[in-house]
């Protein structure tokens, strides 16, 4: 039953391959009469009122679509001769057979528009048309018809258009439509009685086919059957004549073998017995196991392992239940390999459980000597031996060579005469000293120290023989003559008569520990990276100060210095360079002329220095200057041009404070001081800074509240192009509405928001903001390019790229209406990374501008690799450049190099008329300042927009 629904299986997908393959084979015929018909169709309507263009457009249409077909029929060809695809190919020719047709109607449909349907001058050419159709439907029946959908598909998909153009053209066109309907259904029931026919002539060929094929299998069949009957006719006679001989042989070897068996029958009695004997006196246990059966016998295992002989039955199954778990794999491996013929014997050791609980190690041996017929291993002998003691003295004597060689305190043995018997390696580590360059030798004839030591050795070997131990610190030389002092334990040996056979030594070397207390020692009053005083040692140096100061009425100055810059430095490019800077700055420190016992490391990026008997200020402010003009020259780490500064704040005892911490508290508030106004600077304590940092404190509380009351306002400054006179751009600056001190500029707070990390979340709400108004003046019809400031912080934490993309995705806001303005020490501080960062927003469509350029440090070699669209001129060069005529070389060149690079001008600070014609003669491309206007409100600034693009066009 299988065979024969394997059989229709098999005949349904042949049909269906055949089918497939006669399809394809039928698309050549089209593939030429459709182009023929499109050349006809070409030549009957090139005079008439249709485009030439729209015409040959047509054909190409319908010479695409054979062509398309036969590189489809082509592929079927080449790249699917099994026809392992059946279902898909058939289907690909059909959808390309639809198309065809498709194509066909929408031609005639295209080319006879309802206006012109049935026009008498273009009858002729319409009647001519609708024969070719006519008889196009019918060869594509005749070839078609083997895949039934294929050929009402094309009806259908050619007819149903010219079906519907004719019924809605004209008054009698209902009529001709339907003629022309049933037309194409007749067509189409012709085509279904063709596929009938189609089908069952392709399945009788299958048919007449298939019986053939099963004839020839059948006679095959019979002629194999029959010489296989031959040829096991002729093996049972060969098989019978080689058995009686076999017989034969064997009845005689069964007789030579009964009269030997016979006759060693008595001698194999007396040498079992012998053997016996020698088992039960060698404490040794003999095994037979049979592995056909699992039968064993053992013996002297009573005595072995306390068990009867009834407790042993089946070999395998014993073991496994008694044998340590970790054991056991090992004794399979080593059966298996002796099984493989890899062993010529059976060896392992391993534990077994005696009766009484106790693990006992036994070693095994033995070897197959038996085969069975399938060449496999049948019966095996050995014998097994309780090596129990042997393994604990083995492990004994391995456990203690272990500890010997391995243990990390020097060892050694000496003779009653205290010559060296043997030493461990860690005593050669140690010493120097080969175990041939002290054996047989004496402590002190192998040692460099027998001068200073003499008496000690004495000592020793007086106190160990009397008290059998003597222990001690004391100093030796290595045998390059290096003194180390070590930790001796020496003790005496006795053997069961209480008499002395050996002594041993262990020593352990103490300088390590040495360097380590003296390295304890340093570490606790000296920083570790600067090698400076740390803050335990400055404390204690500053109460010894003041308590001198006190004792002769003099004055101390305690001057704080805290490093500006290094935070973000470190940030951006790691603790490595971060700790490389500081050793830096430690070395300039320490080349000024500043007792070096007088300055310390406090902190990470703080140093202190006590300044005794202070007498006036000027002193003190020389030394200092010296500090910060030491702190601006550059540091080159790493191939990184880093620049620092110092804001240093200064106490005086006893003006300021009269105790450490107090003047501590007060050199840190006047540090403070001088980083708020600007870094590089020295400030002596004075009272009102605790009042200032108070309302520092204040301000920044209001300030992180201010984030979440929505208290801050972005005000726009207007950018105009000097060329056209509008305004092409606006700055985006934030101001503060505070509740009680009113409009806050950016230089009240923005330092605070810096200081406190609060700089990012104002500027990422500026950013949004900014966009979010920009949007909203494009939406009302004018586009305005809005310029906001980046700060340091957003670039090192590094995911400015991701916060730009989130806020234009929220606003909806082009990138092309977004500028962001970075300044040039914002760049230099991690040039690569920031370089690649401002190409992937410049990639994005952003622009990006240059602030304040001319006042950072970077080298005017890095501009060219800088991606940046615009040059903003720091206002310090803009503001005299009309009178100063350095600052108006330095802009001019500034404008050129700009436009050498392709790059774009900003001026800012524009406030004369003056400077704005002298810059428009230099050729900057724009311009901002108050001249045009101050910072606005957006309401004001689209105000002023508006006037500005009405006045000037």
């Amino acid at each position: 039953m299988n065979k024969n629904n394997n059989s229709a299986g098999a005949t349904h997908d042949d049909l269906l391959k055949e089918q497939t393959r006669r399809l394809f084979a039928s698309l050549p015929v089209m593939n030429m009469l459709e182009p023929a018909c499109a050349l006809v169709i070409v030549w009957l309507y090139w005079n008439a009122s249709t485009p030439h263009l729209e015409l040959l457009t047509c054909g190409t249409l319908i010479f695409g679509m054979a062509f398309t077909r036969a590189v489809v029929a082509l592929l079927f060809r080449h790249l699917a001769p099994d026809m392992q695809r059946t279902d898909g190919w058939r289907w690909i020719a059909t959808l390309l057979v639809w198309i065809s047709g498709a194509i066909m109607g929408l031609v005639a449909v295209y080319l006879n528009p309802t206006a012109l349907m049935f026009a008498p001058a273009l009858m002729p050419y319409q009647a001519l048309f609708a024969g070719l159709m006519l008889s196009l439907s019918v060869v594509a029946i005749s070839c078609y018809s083997i895949f039934l959908p294929a050929a009402i598909g094309y009806l259908l998909a050619m007819s149903a258009p010219v079906a519907i153009h004719i019924a809605i053209s004209g008054d009698d066109g209902p009529i001709f439509g339907a003629v022309f309907a049933c037309v194409s259904l007749f067509m189409m029931l012709a085509a279904v009685s063709m596929h009938r026919g189609a089908i069952q002539t392709l399945r009788l060929q299958h048919k007449n086919i298939s019986l053939i094929d099963y004839l020839d299998r059948a006679r095959g069949d019979a002629e194999a059957l029959n010489e296989k009957l031959t040829r096991e006719i002729f093996e049972r006679k060969q098989a019978k004549q080689n058995l009686q001989e076999a017989n034969d042989r064997l009845e005689s070897i069964v007789q030579e073998r009964t009269r030997m068996l016979e006759s060693a029958n008595g001698e194999l009695s007396a040498a079992s017995q012998r053997l016996q004997l020698a088992l039960d006196a060698s404490n040794i246990g003999l095994w037979d196991w049979n592995l056909l059966t699992g039968d064993t016998y053992h013996s002297n295992f009573d005595r072995m392992l306390g068990y009867g002989r009834d407790r042993f039955s089946n070999f395998v199954v014993d073991m496994e239940q008694m044998v340590h778990s970790d054991d056991w794999p090992k004794i399979k491996r080593a059966m298996v390999a002796h099984f493989k013929g890899r062993t010529s014997r059976y060896h392992a050791m391993y534990r077994i459980r005696h009766a009484n609980g106790d693990w006992r190690w036994i070693e095994d041996e033995g070897r197959v000597v038996e085969w069975n017929k399938e060449n496999r291993a049948s019966r095996m002998i050995g014998t097994r031996r309780d090596i129990t003691d042997d393994k604990l003295s083995e492990d004994q004597l391995r456990l203690s060579a272990t500890v010997f060689e391995n243990a990390s305190e020097g060892i050694l043995i000496m003779d009653t005469n205290f010559h060296f018997l043997t030493v461990n390696d860690c005593f050669t580590r140690i010493t120097g000293f080969s175990e041939e360059d002290v054996r047989g030798k004496t402590i002190a004839s192998a040692s460099h120290s027998s001068s200073t030591n003499t008496d000690l050795y004495s000592e020793i070997a007086n106190t160990v023989r009397r008290e059998g131990f003597w222990e001690g610190e004391m100093s030796e030389r290595r045998k390059n003559g290096e003194p180390y002092p070590i930790w001796l334990q020496l003790s005496a040996v006795y053997d069961d008569e209480g008499k002395i056979t050996h002594y041993v030594g262990m020593f352990s070397d103490l300088t390590s520990r040495k360097e380590a207390e003296e390295k304890l020692q340093f570490l606790s009053n000296y920083d570790r990276l600067t090698g400076l005083a740390n803050r335990t040692m400055f404390r204690e140096k500053l109460h010894k100060s003041l308590a001198l100061a006190r004792l002769n009425r003099e004055r101390v100055a305690l001057v704080c210095l805290d490093l500006d810059r290094f935070r973000q430095i470190n940030d951006s490019l790691g603790h490595e360079i971060g700790d490389m800077l500081l050793r830096t700055a430690a070395e300039r420190l320490r080349a000024l002329d500043i007792e070096e016992g007088a300055l310390a490391r406090v902190g990470g990026d703080e140093f202190n220095l006590i300044v005794d008997n202070y007498r006036n200020s000027a002193d003190v402010e020389s030394v200092c200057l010296e500090i910060i003009n030491a702190m601006k020259k550059p540091f080159n780490i790493n191939g990184h041009e880093l620049l620092l500064g110092a804001s240093i704040g200064i106490s005086v005892f006893p003006d300021n404070g009269k105790e450490a911490q107090a003047l501590i508290n007060q050199a840190d508030l006047a540090v403070h001081q001088a980083k708020r106004l600007g870094g590089n600077n020295v400030q002596f304590f004075r009272s009102d800074m605790r009042v200032a940092s108070v309302e520092q404190l204040a301000l920044e509380t209001s300030l992180r509240k201010a984030i979440f009351k929505n208290e801050f306002v972005v005000h726009y400054q207007p950018k105009v192009d000097l060329i056209t006179g509008r305004i092409n751009g606006a700055e985006a600056l934030v101001r503060w509405q505070h509740p009680t001190m009113g409009l806050l500029p950016p230089k009240d707070f923005i330092p605070l928001a810096e200081e406190s990390g609060l700089i990012s979340a104002i500027s990422e709400w500026v950013l949004e903001r900014a966009c979010r108004q920009a949007a909203l003046w494009m939406e009302q019809g004018d586009e305005v390019q809005v310029s906001v400031n980046l700060s340091a912080q957003q670039f090192r934490k590094g995911d400015i790229t991701s916060i730009v993309e989130r806020v234009l995705d929220l606003t909806g806001l082009p990138p092309r209406l977004l500028e962001l303005e970075l300044t040039e020490s914002l760049i230099m501080e991690d040039l690569d990374k920031n370089i690649d960062v401002l190409r992937q927003l410049r990639e994005r469509g952003i622009g990006l501008s240059l602030d304040d350029f001319g006042t950072g440090y970077s080298s005017l070699s890095y501009l060219k690799r800088f991606p940046v669209d615009t040059l903003k001129i720091d206002r310090s060069f803009v503001e005299d450049m009309h009178t100063n005529s350095d600052d108006a070389a330095i802009t001019q060149a500034i404008i050129d190099m700009a436009h050498s690079l392709k790059m774009k001008v900003v001026a800012e600070g524009v406030e004369e008329e003056a400077q704005l014609g002298l810059l428009r003669r230099m050729g900057c491309d724009a311009i901002q300042g108050y001249y045009i206007s101050r910072p606005i409100p957006d309401i004001d600034f689209y105000k002023l927009f508006k006037t500005r693009k009405a006045a000037v066009g």
